[in-house]
């Protein structure tokens, strides 16, 4: 059991301590925390801007628009939210959004969702799930996923699930209430719908996670629980609950977990806050984290106001929750890819000399996150880092102040142990870091490079994506294209990063750009990677938007062989062949060796990550060990042999015939 209590930290000005080093940022660099995001609602109902013109079809990955559902302005969009959903079994993709003049009543606080069962290539637009019993029942920033029947191939047994703030007023102000619901896919049946309103000891608010688990949980998580706007209070409400095929809908609970966040904010004094919270599960729904970026204390080496990950864990399919698991970003045992990737010539524009020493630098992540969960129960997540308690917009510009390209790096961030020791890789240096876009009806709006992390099913794939920004001699990011990378989990291995925009309509257009939980396993090691973007005036982010799904971007396992992961994950003390025969039938051989006397653990898997067979623990001294694999009872198809070792685990691909 991991650590729960808080560690009091001093409030930090100007200076940073670290141990008996202080370092002085240059004068003129502000905390990096300045800039507020206040959630807006307003509403408009004006004429849905023009389609996009025929996107140009150069290159092997020529990607195809396809025209999606309006909404009433783009404020619905905001945020790194599960709004797209894919589901290979049936191969159908969903994405969930804000209506424009849905036909049950004015406004833009009805919900509706698009989807396509066809892999994306048409689609049925604005089927309305939501409807506000009243314009104090508006619904805002709705996310939504399948739940689909193990074994199911046919689309009208899937359902559609549903969940979204509410502008109901009960938690003081506008915000509180909850509304949710199901939906059986693509059927003439009516939605159910659900809205629960805040009270004294739930406070809710605006929810950053939401997902469904293969096997038909339906888990939201709310780290706000005193209100929008309001300091965090180390609690997070969440509502879950299994789907009820009788009802044909989720029989939801909600509940309470202490998760504390106890840094100070050094803007205003108050504690630091939650920045994103995401939830996801293994496959088999049982092994599950919570993900958050904030500040509980616990990394003692970070400066106060900077923020870190902070996961928690269950291993019961979210019946209970262990933690934190912190992730050290800098310091002596921070990540080796955070303390890198500052060029040198950075660290002298940043800080009065005498100059310190990387591990003296205090980190901070930005204010996103995407998350999944592997094959193997492990996390991963994705997210943007730079310098702590300084001033995020001298990081915006790759060509611009004092040559400040590079201050903030995307990582992909992971634990192969269930969250002792945490990996990682540069996915990439950012362009720019922030774009505001202007409204109206008050301040401009600010997006950043809305981090996503999308998978297989079975977990062994996994698809980054970001939006950025590169115009040369440009420093904001409101002209954004879809950057990807995918990756082996098995292998450790990368693709080249590549622009998804490129040389179509959606090229310095891909507006609030947002990734699927899942992509689209085509067979044959090829893989579709659903995105969405929003079509926008750029002037006024409070006129209606069109939506547009991005199709047609395709991975292969060559593509994701190109690069090879972090060298840390290669140093394990014990490796594992590839299964031979392979395919395989009756019995099969893996060669395991050991650079110290162990306790060996085997187990195979299916592509869904449920364990069919686990093998008796072996000890085995240092040197080089077969294995014989019994194969009978095992139907014919794909599985996973998983080879563990002090938590660790390699995993191989089998086939048997």
């Amino acid at each position: 059991m991991k650590r729960t209590l808080l560690i009091s930290m001093s409030i930090m000005l100007s200076v940073v301590v670290f141990g008996q080093q202080k370092i002085q940022f240059r004068e003129g660099l502000k905390d990096y925390r300045a800039v507020e995001r206040p959630f807006t609602d307003q509403s408009s109902n004006a004429p849905v801007p023009a389609p996009l013109p025929a996107p140009a079809q150069t290159g092997e990955r020529a990607i195809v628009l396809r025209q999606l559902g309006t909404s009433g302005n783009g404020f619905g969009f905001l945020g790194v939210r599960q709004y797209l959903w894919a589901d290979p079994a049936i191969n159908a993709i969903s994405f969930v959004h804000r209506m424009n003049v849905p036909p049950n009543g004015p406004g833009s606080g009805f919900l509706a969702y698009d989807y396509s069962i066809d892999g994306g290539a048409t689609w049925n637009n604005n089927t309305q799930v939501y409807n506000a019993p009243s314009a104090s029942f508006n619904a805002r920033y709705p996310q939504g996923a399948f739940y689909n029947p193990a074994g199911n191939t046919d689309p009208t047994n899937a359902y559609f699930g549903y969940f979204a703030a509410v502008l109901d007023g009960s938690n003081g102000g506008t915000w509180g209430g909850y509304g949710y619901g199901a939906h059986k896919f693509s059927t003439a049946e009516p939605p159910t719908q659900h809205n629960v309103a805040a009270t004294p000891e739930f406070l809710q608010g605006v929810p950053d996670a939401f997902t469904i688990t293969r096997q038909g949980l339906a888990v939201c998580v709310d780290p706000t629980n005193n209100g929008v706007g309001q300091p965090y209070q180390d609690f997070m409400v969440i509502t879950q609950g299994p789907f009820n095929p009788e009802t044909g809908d989720f029989d939801m609970d909600r509940y309470l977990e202490f998760m504390p966040a106890g840094g100070v904010s050094p803007v205003s004094g108050n504690p630091a806050g939650v920045a994103d919270c995401k939830v996801a599960f293994s496959p088999d729904g049982q092994i599950g984290y919570i993900a958050y970026l904030s500040n509980n204390g616990e990394n003692t080496i970070e400066s106060d106001g900077c923020y870190y990950p902070i996961l928690y864990k269950t291993i019961d399919g979210g019946q209970s929750w262990d933690g934190p698991y912190n992730v050290q970003l800098g310091g002596a045992g921070g990540l080796p890819i955070v303390l890198e990737f500052l060029r040198d010539e950075l660290i002298e524009i940043l800080f009065e000399p005498p100059l310190p020493d990387r591990e003296d630098i205090p980190f901070t992540t930005a204010f996103e996150l995407g998350l999944t969960v592997d094959f193997a129960g492990n996390p991963h997540m994705i997210f943007s880092v730079g310098v702590g308690s300084q001033d995020w917009s001298i990081y915006t510009s790759h060509t611009g102040a004092a040559g400040c390209d590079g201050m903030v790096a995307m990582l992909h961030v992971f634990s192969p142990d269930g969250g002792e020791e945490w990996l990682g890789n540069n996915l990439g240096l950012m362009y720019n870091f922030r774009g505001s876009f202007p409204y109206s009806g008050g301040d401009p709006v600010s997006e950043d490079n809305r981090p996503f992390v999308a998978s297989t099913p079975d977990g062994t794939r996994l698809f980054f994506s970001w939006i950025d920004t590169n115009i040369e001699e440009y420093s904001t990011n409101d002209q954004p294209d879809i950057y990807c990378i995918g990756y082996n989990v098995i292998n450790n291995t990368y693709s080249n990063l590549y622009n998804v925009s490129q040389f179509s309509a959606a090229w310095f257009n891909s507006f609030m750009a947002a990734g699927s939980k899942y992509v689209l396993d085509q067979g044959n090691g090829s893989y579709k990677i659903p995105f969405v973007y929003q079509q926008i005036n750029p002037l006024e982010l409070g006129d209606p938007v069109q939506f547009w799904f991005v199709d047609n971007f395709v991975l292969t396992d060559s593509d994701l062989g190109v690069i090879q992961g972090t060298a840390e994950l290669e140093s394990f003390n014990f490796s594992v062949s590839q299964n031979y025969p392979n395919p395989c039938s009756g019995h099969t051989f893996v060669d395991i060796t050991t650079q110290a006397a162990a306790t060996v653990q085997v187990d195979i898997s299916n592509i869904t990550g449920q364990v069919v067979r686990k093998l008796a623990d072996r000890q085995m001294n240092e040197g080089k060990h077969q294995l014989r694999i019994d194969l009978s009872g095992l139907i014919p198809g794909v599985y996973l042999v998983n080879v563990r070792i002090d938590g660790k685990v390699i995993s191989k691909k089998m086939i048997v015939n």
